[in-house]
């Protein structure tokens, strides 16, 4: 796949993480090293317990992968049948709402943004309104400038207080709501975008014509291409996290549900977003767990995401349609603390989410979903277990072991980087080591999201939770939960360990 950076403005500096800059030297470097485990392997397995690996591993990762294989069929079967269906048809009797929120953006990340936005929208045969949540004036003066060239936008602005996106977001949906109080609703599409994303023309016009076409479908979200600022390292991590994402969303498409609706893209029906009821919830979201209260700083996306399931709406996802969100991760940081950074944000609006009453709702009559959710709550621990094993196999002294169990590890690990590329025609040779060390990260992470569900931080404008009685007593709560959690799982693990050692 080419992107041209010129077309849709990529500003200077950001790393295009499809380019193929030392590639095959890469995959060479993955063979030898497969090919010399593996000799490895065969010898030390000479010498070990058979009964030790097949029990060990071979159970195990039936149940661990075998949740993978689905969703990878499943991806395969939806890219299948969304290839036959791409035609475009636009009722010109609809309206277009675009709501955009600026933060932190440089001019020129705002300029490429306001363009790509300008130019996606400018041939489409709708009413349109655009919102723009802004920090500056020159944020402001370059946005106006961009879309001043066509005369059928109607332009309004919000100036945010620091306040937070969900409050941003809510101001700019309230006045849209109120100037399109003349217009039918239903027959609307909103579009809510970051200032940090670069939309394409067909990601836009194939989301209406969705949402025209199927009257029981409330949202619909595309594929991804990030562009960072940043080292090549973490460029190719953020891609893979978007590969990733791809397969998990072609899945769960396929029973018209998805585990999330980016915040960076995504479309909605007209009379599921311009509501006062769901606007104030967006505002002041909050979830309710053993009599705790917890506002929801972050996540306005699941605020939104919930409200579909509770509707019993459908949604999509286009694995055909591009959007470019621009990475700018913390220069002064380092490669784990960036990655650290971003998983906690994900991890955290996650494991609220998944905590909410309405998630379970919606997951009602589809098993697949259902379960994903599930597999939510348990893939942080399953996730564990080749860590450790490692770990206790080299604690323990059992070096064939050792090199059989990581030969095991690092093979899944490049069946994955494989899957991944027929997915989506996209591989790197980090891939593999990324995929190990996303899954160590993300399980650690996630635990620690599940027990400091109260722990939020949104730091594009260092919003955070309030540090208080009540703060330190869910604190206090926390950490013993993630003791307690972490004994009783090294426990078991250990059990089983001498039991099959």
């Amino acid at each position: 796949m080419e992107i041209s950076r010129r077309f849709y403005s990529i500003p200077e500096g950001y790393i295009n993480p499809l380019e193929r800059e030392g590639r095959k030297v890469g995959i060479f470097l993955n063979s030898a090293i497969m090919m010399l485990l593996f000799m490895l392997s065969y010898y030390f397995l000479q010498l070990a317990h058979s009964t030790t690996i097949i029990l060990g591993l071979g159970v195990i990762g039936i149940w661990r992968h075998g949740w993978g294989i689905i969703n990878f069929v499943r991806a395969h079967q939806y890219r299948a049948l969304q290839r036959t269906n791409k035609q475009t048809t636009i009722n010109s009797n609809g309206s277009l709402v675009v709501i955009v929120t600026f933060y932190n953006q440089t001019p020129e990340e705002v300029s490429a943004v306001s363009r790509a936005l300008a130019r996606a929208i400018y041939n489409l045969p709708l009413r349109k309104y655009v919102v723009c949540a802004h920090l500056s004036d020159e944020q402001r003066s370059i946005f106006a400038h961009e879309l001043s060239e066509d005369p059928n936008i109607a332009l309004n602005f919000v100036r945010q207080h620091g306040l937070g996106k969900r409050e941003a977001l809510a101001d700019c949906l309230t006045i849209a709501r109120a100037s399109y109080s003349k217009l039918t609703r239903g027959s609307a599409c909103v579009l809510l975008i970051d200032g940090d994303t670069i939309v394409t023309h067909d990601a836009i016009a194939q989301s209406i014509s969705n949402i025209q076409k199927s009257p029981d479908l409330g949202a619909v979200v595309v594929n991804e291409i990030p562009f960072c600022k940043s080292s090549r390292l973490f460029s190719q991590w953020r891609m893979l996290r978007s590969l990733e994402r791809h397969k998990l969303m072609c899945s769960f498409a396929l029973s018209g549900r998805v585990l999330v609706l980016t915040g960076r893209f995504c479309m909605y029906r007209g009379n599921v977003i311009l509501q006062t009821d769901v606007i104030n919830r967006l505002r002041k979201d909050f979830i309710r767990l053993k009599n705790t209260h917890i506002a929801l700083l972050t996540g306005d996306d699941k605020t939104t995401w919930l409200e579909v399931l509770r509707r019993r709406l459908k949604m999509k996802y286009l694995p055909f349609s591009y959007i470019f969100p621009i990475e700018a991760p913390n220069q002064k940081d380092d490669f784990i603390k960036n990655t650290y950074n971003l998983t906690s944000r994900y991890s955290g609006n996650m494991a609220r989410a998944n905590l909410h009453q309405d998630a379970w709702v919606g997951a009602k009559k589809t098993l697949h979903f259902a379960y994903g959710l599930l597999d939510q709550r348990i893939s942080m621990w399953t996730s564990l277990l080749t860590p450790v094993l490692l770990l206790y196999l080299l604690l323990f002294e059992q070096f064939g072991l050792f090199v059989v169990a990581l030969t095991y590890a690092l093979l899944i690990k490049h069946i994955q980087a494989i899957a991944l590329w027929s997915l989506s025609g996209i591989y790197d040779p980090w891939y593999p080591y990324l995929i190990f060390y996303n899954q160590v990260m993300t399980a650690l992470i996630k635990v620690r999201a599940f027990a400091y569900l109260h722990r939020q931080s949104w730091t594009n404008q260092k919003i955070s939770s309030n540090e208080n009685d009540h703060t330190v007593a869910l604190d206090a709560k926390a950490r013993s939960t993630v003791v307690v959690r972490y004994l009783v799982f090294l426990s078991l693990f250990t059990l089983v360990y001498f039991l099959l050692r």
